[in-house]
This record gives structure tokens, sequence and C-alpha cells, in this order.
């Protein structure tokens, strides 16, 4: 069984709080997110609380969506 990176989940927590302040920067519910990005609410739910490594085109849907370039997402 391979074992977590912790860089890892420094990244996928710093992607995920990043989202959730330009979604509120925005006035975006979760949900709203959501139906922008052609995705579950439980995916953006997961995204945010840094429980999940998204995808790329997850990643790129939700750049779109919140107007933000992926490196915007991923500063910290």
């Amino acid at each position: 069984m391979a074992t977590k990176n912790p860089r890892n989940d420094k990244v996928i927590t710093l992607f995920g709080a990043n989202v959730r302040k330009y979604r509120n920067a925005k006035g975006l519910t979760m949900n709203d997110l959501a139906t922008l990005c052609d995705v579950e609410l439980g995916t953006i739910s997961t995204v945010e609380r840094g429980i999940v490594n998204c995808t790329i085109s997850t990643a790129h849907a939700i750049s779109n969506a919140l107007g933000v370039t992926i490196d915007k997402l991923l500063e910290e």
C-alpha cells in the first residue's frame, strides 16, 4: 500500500481553501459552482475541504467558472 505524501495534503488543502475564497468573493454557493462546472455538489464540497485531489479537468472547470487561472488557486 502506498503511503500518503504530506506535500500533497498541503497542496490539496491550499487548492480547496482558494476555491472557497474565490467562490465566496464571487458570491456563489457551492451548488452554483457545481452547476457551472457540471459536477456534483459533493465534488465541490470535498475539494473545498481538502479531502480529494481533483482531476486536472475539474480544476480547469473550477478555475474557468471562478474566472481565475489554476495557478491562482495554488497560491499561498
